[in-house]
């Protein structure tokens, strides 16, 4: 080996021993760990404006029903909407702001994993993550946006961490690393809790009918068929003057029948209280219609099937005019100000939670036959079923029993009172001219010499017709008030009737069966039976001996009443004591009659002894 092999070779050795030397010490360092560099750091630093929030959308999944919820609420065009719930107008504004708010500055807590693996573990699997099979572990992914769609915030929120007030597992959607964080939000994808849940909107004190229809639908004839001949049987009304006298119902038996006020009550209360549980959208033909004239004119086909649909029909009435009807009957309150609402009952139907809300995919439109069937079912069969019994136990993941509502809106002047009547002017006396005019002092002395000679004349036709005159005038101002306070009324029901019906033309909604049954109670479950009191039965039959039988007077020592027929003298004289009485029973009788004839006599005095035989006294 020559001097330049041996110098190429030891070059060749000490380079390969420095590379070993270099990877040696790589290998030695601490492995780098990342994602602790983000502990204390906010998840969206950039996001420190909640006034920009213009869309708040909760994705969560139900495991027990494998099913994806989504709800999402968005400002556009000038209002809040529920695109998730067929664009339902939502009362958000504030719960949106204060969600939003809650939201600036949440701030990474300690790092628990920076696996994807673990995300099952707790509870942060994206729920739209269709590539993901597993159907445990996926948390509630929650969005706030700006307008125009940019994410604010967007979180996947996981299980609570044991023990921790407010401390939940949480990641960012683009992020496999979990964290524990502090989240203050009160948050509900709860669709009553992001609208106004009231339907109607009623003042109790101001209602003053209630009418409750009780009929059925002859389908193949499409006529309306009332169970009855008889109106009261097949209409129940009730009514009150207003808020402070008790309600009354038409045709009442007042003899043997009284209101059972608990049961008005409850119906009271669920009217005014009525809550929505889910909505769904009428064609727009049929809404255009009800906004316009407040009444449903169905123009096509799609039209009918629309409302048949639903449980509502165009059937004939007695008259023989078609009219809205529906399956169930109709309750129909009034106002005092003139408001007539209807309620039509619909079709009834079961589903879960999400199913009543907005409906599904699977959702069949022409249901008739499954109502027709649990309609037998429930006559038929007084027991709950298990679905019911768990729904009415709060299980939101049983199947609960709805029906749907259908309200119109009209007005009716009738309900504000009787209008105020313009007097009559009273009649000029003939002959009798109009006054000259003369001036200011000259009228006022004559007025004085008026009042001067007043007490020595007698009232002249003129002097009683300006009299009279006086009081209508003053009558035709109190008349032009209170008929201006009336047609004010007039012009604030139209416009509130109108404001209503395009609040309900668009919708369908759906309420509990347990409200359906709370509003459509018959007349007899309204009315119970007048107790009479014992002693009155008594003296009843006292006064009223069966017939046939002689009529024996009364036992006891109380002599019988005389016969009413006999009259009595104008100036009874007083009659001599009877032998063997005492000297003070003679002077007494001696002492001149001072009662009237048809007065009762006065009880005797203790220190005067009664006769031993008192004749009774004529009675006229």
């Amino acid at each position: 080996m020559n001097e330049t092999t041996r110098t190429l070779t030891f070059a060749g050795i000490a380079a390969v021993a420095l590379v070993a030397a270099y990877f040696t010490d790589r290998a030695s360092q601490p492995v780098q760990l990342t994602g602790y560099e983000n502990v204390g750091k906010e998840f969206y630093p950039d996001f420190t404006d909640p006034t920009q929030a213009r869309s708040l959308r909760v994705v969560s999944y139900n495991e027990d029903l494998a099913t994806l919820k989504v709800f999402n609420v968005e400002y556009k065009n000038g209002s809040w909407i529920i695109p998730s719930h067929h664009d339902y107008p939502a009362d958000a504004e504030d719960e949106l702001a204060e969600t939003a708010t809650s939201l600036v500055g949440v701030v990474r807590g300690a790092l628990e994993s920076r696996r994807k693996s673990d995300h099952e573990r707790f509870g942060v699997i994206d729920p739209l993550d269709d590539s993901n099979t597993n159907l445990k572990g996926r948390g509630q992914r929650l969005t706030l946006s700006k307008e125009g769609g940019a994410p604010l915030v967007d979180f996947i929120v996981g299980k609570k961490v044991p023990d921790q007030a407010d401390q939940y597992y949480v990641r960012k959607v683009d992020e496999d690393a979990v964290y524990r964080t502090k989240l203050n939000v009160d948050l509900s994808s709860e669709f009553s809790d992001w609208i106004e849940p009231d339907i109607l909107k009623v003042d109790r004190d101001r209602l003053v009918e209630i009418l409750i229809s009780h009929y059925s639908i002859d389908e193949a004839q499409q006529k309306i068929v009332y169970e009855s001949d008889k109106r009261e049987e097949n209409v129940t009304v009730l009514t009150r003057k207003n808020s402070t006298t008790p309600w009354e119902m038409q045709g009442l038996d007042t003899a043997t029948q009284k209101l059972n006020t608990a049961d008005v009550n409850q119906l009271v209360n669920t009217l005014t209280d009525l809550k929505l549980q889910g909505i769904r959208p009428k064609s727009s033909d049929l809404a255009a219609g009800l906004k316009e004239s407040g009444s449903l004119k169905p123009k096509t086909q799609l039209d009918l099937f629309d409302l048949q649909s639903r449980g509502f029909v165009l059937a004939r009435g007695p008259s023989g005019t078609p009219q809205l009807a529906s399956n169930e009957g109709e309750v129909v309150l009034a106002t005092n100000q003139g408001v007539v609402y209807s309620l039509y009952f619909g079709e009834i139907f079961t589903g879960s939670t999400l199913d009543i809300e907005v409906g599904n995919s699977n959702e069949k439109n022409d249901k008739k036959s499954d109502a027709k069937e649990k309609k037998e079912s429930d006559k038929t069969d007084d027991k709950k079923s298990p679905e019911k019994e768990k729904s009415e136990n709060g299980n939101d993941s049983a199947l609960k029993t709805s029906r749907y509502l259908l309200v119109t809106v009209s007005f009716d002047p009738s309900f504000l009172g009787d209008p105020p009547q313009k007097p009559e002017a009273p009649e000029k006396p003939a002959g009798l001219k109009d006054k000259p005019e003369t001036d200011k002092a000259d009228q006022d002395k004559k007025e004085a010499d008026k009042k001067e000679d007043k007490a020595d004349e007698k009232p002249t036709p003129e002097a009683a017709y300006e009299k009279a005159m006086k009081a209508y005038e003053s009558q035709l101002k109190t008349y032009e008030r209170k008929l201006k306070e009336y047609d004010d009324k007039v012009v604030k029901g139209n416009e509130l009737a109108q404001e209503l019906n395009k609040r309900f033309a668009d919708w369908y909604y759906v309420i509990s069966a347990n409200s359906f049954e709370a509003l459509k109670l018959k007349r007899k479950a309204l009315v119970e039976p007048v107790e009479k009191p014992e002693g009155d039965a008594a003296k009843a039959g006292a006064a009223a001996p069966p017939t046939g039988f002689p009529s024996f007077p009364p036992t006891g020592n109380k002599p019988s009443p005389a016969p009413a027929e006999k009259p009595a003298p104008a100036k009874p004289e007083p009659k001599k004591p009877e032998t063997g009485k005492t000297e003070k029973a003679a002077e007494a009788a001696k002492k001149p009659a001072t009662e009237k004839p048809d007065s009762k006599p006065e009880a005797t005095p203790k220190e005067t002894p009664p006769p031993e035989k008192p004749e009774p006294k004529p009675k006229n």
